[in-house]
């Protein structure tokens, strides 16, 4: 985990790719996606870390093996939650609405650790937010937070 930001910090926004559940995605994939519908990071943002992505919108995307990836630095605006961004994290899962049962374990840990981060921020699924039209992350965060950070079976793959 990267040390504190500068930057304020209110909200964790949990996303889905909206891929196929279990499909391999790559924060390659999600950069690519996120450059084609016109995102652009900052030049010095990019010289401290993953200078390859040049457009990803999100600060994390856990792999359906479980594994963490980084996209934008902690300190960088995210581009995932519009009218959030400034104040937000981005966390994002490769599926749409079933993860593996590593990608729930990685989640845990991941949220776990910015809640300490920042401890007054909430968490919440990119759904959640006002005027937000998605079903994204295709769970509720409530409810998983609300059952310790286990999600229900139904979401759970394999």
């Amino acid at each position: 985990m990267q040390t504190q930001p500068h930057r304020p910090i209110s909200l964790i926004v949990i996303h889905c790719a909206a891929t196929p559940n279990g499909r391999r995605t790559t924060v390659e994939d999600v950069d690519a996606w996120h450059r084609d519908r016109g995102f652009k990071r900052a030049q010095d943002f990019r010289k401290r870390q993953n200078p390859g992505l040049t457009s990803i919108g999100y600060h994390f995307l856990i792999y359906i093996n479980g594994a963490i990836a980084t996209g934008r630095h902690l300190d960088e605006i995210g581009a995932h939650a519009a009218g959030y961004n400034q104040k937000s994290i981005g966390v994002c899962l490769a599926g749409t609405d079933a993860f593996t049962p590593a990608q729930w374990v990685t989640l845990r840990g991941n949220v776990s650790a910015l809640m300490e981060l920042y401890p007054d921020a909430k968490v919440c699924g990119h759904r959640d937010l006002p005027n937000v039209q998605k079903l994204c992350p295709g769970f509720s965060v409530d409810d998983w937070l609300n059952n310790e950070m286990r999600p229900q079976a139904r979401h759970v793959l394999g």
